[in-house]
């Protein structure tokens, strides 16, 4: 899906590192780098072999199709999977509303994931129109699908809106045998059924109800059978790549004709263009090459208007996946898969732009179950207000584990913020982290805080005189500002110093308070004397212990 818009250390500190190393990047590259300069690149082994290979990202996270399995590795270092999936092949996620789309080839459905969770939302089946392989979602947020499981005339290209209660498809097009490629941009939409030779690009405006099609890409001597298929500059330009012309291609969408071409990569004669696509900026095209032996794999970054090459990365050992290149912020991503084994790795490229700098800046003293607010700064390096930026909130907890990530707006001036309510007392971690965008590098920032255990102010009420034989009633608390405090308990003991000096100690009870801090007790004296209530709160990982008393004077009841 193109959108629209090595030392084997723990996976958590490489990706890490590699974030850091990004920062470091940004910090030294200019806006224009030299021509033909080596790339910054990591490669993360997903642990899984499989088809697909197709990558989203969105909100800090990177998703992978993998087949039974959709790998999901945030930018800071965590893989999570969703798994039990049947040929999850393709994805596709809408600019904004925290969902990602996948393509089940094998069980003719899409599915709807959310970001955040993780978990599938909605299935869309598509059993009349199996094996649904590539997918795309525009602007007005409808899916487009192609299907195909490889049989003369029942293939093709159906739309719908996955937001409908029930998903109507709509097909588009002439029947294929393949699953199409699709690709799209802006209004425009093209389709090409991947292995036929001679190919045929069919464009298509999507702002019209049905869509209409703008004609044909044929090529004057016949256009070889496709790999990939991109679309650029709001639609105007479709990019294709074909192994059979070790080149890129550039078409113009309204006249059907070839533009310009970019040039093999450093393989020469001997690379396999397999993947490429636009920067939502349209400054920019990458390619995916492989070597014609099948045992290396190249990036090349060229600049759209020169087709010049900006930058290149070379990785031995392993080829690029069809289609499978994705951008987000400064990061390039593309699929490794490894020959013979089919082991999918994920490969990060960054590039040459901006940098961005973002703060986070923590209260001078938070305590756990309170609500404290945190603040923080994004700014460009051009000088120019943030606008509201996208920026990912993740957070840690003493002993190491994550909490539901959360996603923060920053306000015109590139100034946010955001509340926290820490459970238990501890070491907490935050970590801020912006992706960037088509022109500025991500950045990130954390700060570690020791959250104090609450520091409750234990009151109890009740008579301060009673007889002997009456039933005393006492409530109490030890909350306040409405918080909500974790199961703990009360202890209450009984001291009596009769009249004559005597004194009695007596343990009377344990209380589970309620969630706001409120409990209750009573007692029947069975003496004369100084009653004190000896009331302690037990405390804590989130709460400090505290004690008070009560005392009641009781007197013996008139005969």
């Amino acid at each position: 899906m193109h959108p629209s818009t090595s030392a084997r250390a723990p996976l958590s500190r490489r990706l890490v590192a590699w974030a850091g190393t990004l920062l470091l990047t940004a910090a030294l590259l200019v806006t224009q780098a030299p021509a033909a300069t080596a790339a910054d690149t990591a490669v993360t082994d997903l642990g899984v072999s499989g088809k697909g290979g197709d990558v989203v990202a969105r909100d800090s996270k990177i998703f992978v199709a993998a087949g039974d399995q959709i790998v999901v590795v945030s930018i800071v270092g965590v893989i999570e999977r969703i798994t039990g999936l049947s040929g999850a092949v393709a994805l596709a996620s809408p600019e904004i509303g925290g969902k990602v789309y996948a393509a089940l080839r094998d069980s003719h459905e899409v599915i709807e994931i959310d970001t955040a969770t993780l978990a599938i939302t909605k299935r869309i089946d598509l059993s009349a129109y199996p094996c649904p392989s590539s997918l795309v979602q525009s602007y007005d947020y409808r899916l487009w699908i192609g299907f195909g499981c490889g049989e003369p005339g029942e293939g093709g290209v159906v739309s719908l809106v996955p937001t409908a209660a029930t998903p109507t498809p709509v097909r588009l097009g002439p029947a294929t045998t393949q699953a199409p490629i699709i690709a799209i941009r802006g209004n425009r939409l093209a389709t090409a059924e991947p292995g036929v030779s001679p190919a045929t690009i069919k464009v298509y405006d999507i702002s019209t109800t049905p869509p209409t099609s703008r004609g044909e890409i044929r090529g004057e001597d016949g256009l070889p059978a496709l790999r990939d298929l991109a679309l650029a500059e709001r639609g105007s330009t479709a990019l294709s790549a074909s192994n059979d012309t070790h080149q890129l291609t550039d078409w113009d969408t309204k006249t059907l004709t070839q533009r310009r071409a970019f040039d093999s990569s450093g393989f020469g004669e001997h690379g396999l263009p397999t993947a490429v696509a636009a920067s939502a900026d349209d400054a920019y095209v990458v390619g995916g090459w492989n070597s014609s032996e099948g045992d290396a794999a190249e990036l090349v970054v060229y600049d759209a208007t020169t087709t010049e090459v900006i930058t290149t990365a070379v990785h031995q050992g392993k080829t690029v996946v069809e289609g499978s290149i994705e951008f987000y912020g400064i990061l390039t991503f593309a699929v490794l898969r490894e020959p013979g084994t089919g082991r999918m790795h994920l490969w990060w490229l960054s590039s040459p732009y901006h940098t961005s700098t973002l703060t986070l800046t923590a209260p001078s003293k938070v305590t756990a179950l309170r609500q404290s607010t945190f603040s923080g700064r994004l700014t460009l390096s051009n000088g120019m207000p943030a606008g509201g930026k996208t920026i990912g909130l993740y957070r840690w907890l003493p002993d190491g584990t994550s909490r539901p990530y959360q996603v923060i707006t920053t306000a015109a001036d590139g100034t946010y913020e955001f509340t926290d309510t820490p459970p238990s007392a501890g070491a907490f971690k935050y970590q801020v982290n912006w992706p960037g965008n088509s022109w500025f590098g991500l950045s990130l920032s954390s700060v570690t805080v020791t959250v104090a255990r609450y520091e409750p102010t234990l009151t109890v009420t009740g008579p301060a005189t009673g007889d002997v034989g009456e039933r005393l009633e006492f409530s109490g608390t030890f909350g306040a500002d409405g918080i909500t405090f974790p199961p703990t308990v009360i202890t209450v003991t009984r001291k009596v110093v009769s009249p004559d000096g005597t004194v009695t100690m007596k343990g009377l009870m344990k209380l589970s308070p309620a969630a706001d801090g409120s409990f209750s007790f009573s007692d029947t004296p069975t003496t004369v004397g100084e009653h004190t209530y000896n009331v302690t709160l037990v405390g804590g990982s989130a709460v400090e212990p505290t004690r008070t008393t009560h005392v009641v004077t009781v007197h013996q009841p008139p005969a």
